[in-house]
Parts: structure tokens; C-alpha cells; sequence
């Protein structure tokens, strides 16, 4: 006689936590020589896919905060973590090279290179032989037709993302902004902050620091850097969700 089949029992749906591209963890930074910290006591966790806009006024610390996560600065106290990986535990340097994107505030593009070049130009000196990613991370960007085009001959718009297809290109955890939109009209400034959405879209933490209310209010997240410690984040404007936790 043929055993009764056993009723089939669902698979049972696992909720995981969204990958990590930054933790700063009770952060503080005092400059050498000196007895007061700059940074005091703070904490910033920035999820994979998440935009995240800093504001404050000038001279606040913003520009630390970038360095500190950005690895070019070692905390006094408390600890930074790039995708799960802790540099004090490891290779620093080689941490930031792989897992960690720049747009700087003066771009540092190179004149004497074309578009693509100065794309290629983050995996090093050898640019031939990463043209393809490098037209992939333009293409990506909507920036294709300027591949071949001198970067002199760029407006300052399109050079600002030019500097983030160069920051996105290796695939980075983490892509930090210092200032992105300065000095662009609000129509540059808009598709500057497009070029940035589009890379939390592909998984990349994005993390921000700005004086533009707008560009702040586009991110999913905002805080407010005073004295040198940073307020709760709060959800800012409509434009990101908050990414979800996969379902398996």
C-alpha cells in the first residue's frame, strides 16, 4: 500500500538585514598637537544602496567627517567600518582603493587626459586596458557621446559627473561627495545629484556633504553636523526609499 504524501510545508521566508556600506561608531577626531576634538562622539550608519546628505555651516567638520570615512584620517576614538571590513584589522590603503569612491570638490581631473581616460585613470596609470569599463561607467551616467571629448572642453556640470563616473567606476561600496553641486546652476546641479542616485540605485552607499538645501532634501537621509557632533537621521525628501530587506 502506498504511504499517505505528506502535506508540503512552505519554505519559511528569512528577513535579512540590507547590506552596510558605512558605520562610523562613536567616532570622535582631534588633530595632532591639539587637546579638543573637532569630531565628538559620532555615529553614522549608511546602508548599501542609501543616499545620505550631511549639512552644517562652514568650518563645522564636514570635510573630517569625509576624511574619516574616506580612511585619509584614523580616528582618535571609536571605529570606522567600510562594507563589514575593519582597516584598523587590515590594509587601510588598499581598502580605500577597492571598497571607496571620491568626487572631490575640485574634481581633480586630469587636462591632459580625455573623458574615458580620466575614468580609467582610477584603477592607475595602465588606461588602455580598462577603456571598456571606464565608457560603461559614462554610458551608465548618460555621458556615452562625451567618451572621446578633452576635459577642457566640458562645462562644469558635465565634468562634475565625469568626476563620479570616475568615483563609480571599480564598483565601490561606498561613494563620499564633498560638495558636489558648488558653484553649478540648479539645472547641472540637478543632473549632478541624478549621476548620484543612479549609483545608490546600482547598490553604492552615497554619502554627501552639502550647503545645498535641495540637493539634501533629494537624499534619503539628512543630518546636521553642530559643533562637531551630528544629529539623529531623519528621512528627508520623497525622491529614495529606504532600501528593503531582501525576502529569500
Amino acid at each position: 500500500m502506498t504511504a499517505p504524501t505528506r502535506p508540503s510545508v512552505p519554505e519559511r521566508i528569512v528577513l535579512e538585514e540590507p547590506p552596510t556600506a558605512l558605520v562610523l561608531d562613536s567616532v570622535s577626531y582631534r588633530y595632532p598637537g591639539t587637546d579638543q576634538n573637532v569630531i565628538e562622539d559620532l555615529n553614522l550608519t549608511l546602508p548599501a544602496g542609501l543616499t545620505h546628505a550631511v549639512q552644517g555651516p562652514s568650518g563645522c567638520g564636514k570635510s573630517t567627517v569625509l576624511a574619516l570615512a574616506g580612511l585619509i584620517l584614523a580616528p582618535t576614538a571609536g571605529t570606522v567600518t567600510i562594507a563589514g571590513a575593519d582597516p584598523a584589522a587590515g590594509d587601510p590603503d588598499a581598502l580605500r582603493r577597492h571598497r571607496v569612491g571620491t568626487v572631490l570638490q575640485d574634481l581633480g581631473l586630469l587636462p591632459f587626459l580625455n573623458t574615458w581616460e580620466n575614468v580609467a585613470a582610477a584603477f592607475g596609470p595602465r588606461l588602455a586596458r580598462h577603456r571598456e569599463q571606464a565608457r560603461a561607467a559614462l554610458s551608465a551616467l548618460d555621458m556615452a557621446d562625451l567618451s572621446d571629448r578633452p576635459v577642457q572642453e566640458l562645462s562644469g556640470g558635465q565634468r562634475q559627473r565625469v568626476a563620479i563616473a570616475r568615483a563609480a567606476v571599480h564598483e565601490p561600496a561606498l561613494i563620499l561627495a564633498d560638495e558636489p553641486t558648488s558653484g553649478l546652476d540648479e539645472k547641472n546641479g540637478d543632473l549632478v545629484m541624478e549621476a548620484l542616485l543612479e549609483c545608490a540605485a546600482r547598490g553604492t552607499g552615497v554619502l554627501v556633504v552639502t550647503h545645498d538645501p535641495r540637493i539634501a532634501d533629494r537624499c534619503a537621509r539628512t543630518s546636521r553636523l553642530v559643533d562637531g557632533r551630528l544629529t539623529d537621521a531623519t528621512p528627508a525628501g520623497p525622491t529614495q526609499e529606504e532600501p528593503r530587506d531582501p525576502v529569500h
